[in-house]
């Protein structure tokens, strides 16, 4: 037999995020993980305030839901009180799971369910930050685009095979949103107060934020290696960008040099003039650094991590991790299991 109230439900969240106008309430749980972001959280809940606020109506009702409705501590020593336990909300039409450092000590059977439950109800189910683990792990987000905060993008793709992660602020696939954290997640909102109240209630919200430029969701992350690097010299940050896709077959720096039409010692010239190191050392730091996400995010292998970060041989990948980082990669893996 055909569930009409859940068929009309269905109907009214599937413009969630698209240019038809809503006028009802919008109802949105969400569920906090200990070591949760803030700053991420407020980003999501003070753009529905204001919209309320300016609107001079009830837009947006939100409650927060905790494991057994306790209070939960954020990653900055803060605590936030639940409204209720998890399976005593009031049915919500979006659902987001706010996380931050460690989401996978909140896995749980229960948890699943209840996130299985809600989706099965045509609830939009959404993440901040490592909240896309659990929706992740729980089998929600395959076959769908999604994002996660960049640190742990690398190991979020090795995990989750079946979701196709995208290195954005923001990702809508379906009825699965996800934002990498931190201020992503106002321009999330942003986006869908404009999709759901007009434009100029987005821009209203945006002016009264003092946010004076709402980004796309497609725009990346991380700031831009010119930004990051201070510097726009365009053949260093061509040599740069062309480095970071080569991490697991690194190329020589002969190599390197004639790609941008320029002699291996101009190329040393360069990178010891606006990076205070050679191009080498450079390159090597950050095939390390990616084999520390490896290793510290994902249960593989030292030596697979050491194939997949441009090392011939398991030793000497040993020898210059325990070198760069002061510390033997089992021992780093140990030390990272031990403060989770």
């Amino acid at each position: 037999m055909i569930n009409i109230a859940l068929l009309l439900h269905i109907n009214d969240v599937f413009t969630m995020f698209s240019a038809k106008a809503i006028t009802k309430t919008i109802r949105v749980t969400f569920y906090l993980v200990p070591e949760f972001s803030m700053i991420g959280f407020s980003a999501l809940v003070d753009p529905m305030r204001q919209a309320n606020t300016i609107s001079g109506e009830t837009l947006y009702s939100w409650q927060v839901v905790s494991a057994m409705g306790e209070a939960v501590t954020a990653s900055n020593g803060m605590s936030l009180i639940a409204d209720c336990p998890m399976g005593e909300e009031t049915r919500p039409d979006m659902l987001i799971i706010c996380a931050g450092f460690s989401p996978e000590k909140a896995q749980s059977k229960s948890l699943q369910t209840w996130l299985q439950q809600h989706s099965r109800r045509g609830v939009w189910l959404g993440s901040q930050d490592t909240g896309s683990y659990l929706l992740a792990q729980s089998g929600l987000l395959n076959e769908h685009r999604a994002t996660i905060h960049w640190e742990s993008l690398m190991a979020f793709k090795e995990v989750f095979r079946r979701v196709e992660v995208v290195d954005e602020l923001y990702e809508i696939d379906g009825r699965r949103f996800t934002c990498s954290g931190g201020l992503a997640g106002l321009d999330m909102m942003l986006y869908l107060i404009q999709c759901q109240r007009g434009h100029d209630l987005s821009l209203a919200v945006s002016e009264e934020l003092i946010y004076s430029h709402m980004r796309e969701g497609k725009a990346p992350q991380r700031m831009s290696n010119a930004l990051r690097l201070g510097t726009n010299n365009r053949k260093l940050l061509m040599v740069i960008s062309v480095m970071e896709e080569h991490l697991e077959e690194p190329l020589s720096i002969p190599q390197l040099a004639a790609m941008v039409n320029v002699s291996e010692r101009e190329l040393e010239r360069l990178f010891n003039r606006h990076l205070q190191q050679s191009p080498g050392r450079y390159y090597r730091a950050k095939r390390l650094q990616r084999a520390r996400a490896l290793l510290q995010q994902t249960d593989r292998l030292v030596v697979d991590i050491a194939m997949a970060s441009g090392f011939g041989s398991a030793a000497h990948f040993s020898r210059a991790y325990r070198q760069f980082f002061s510390v033997a990669p089992s021992r780093d893996r140990q030390q990272q299991l031990r403060r989770a």
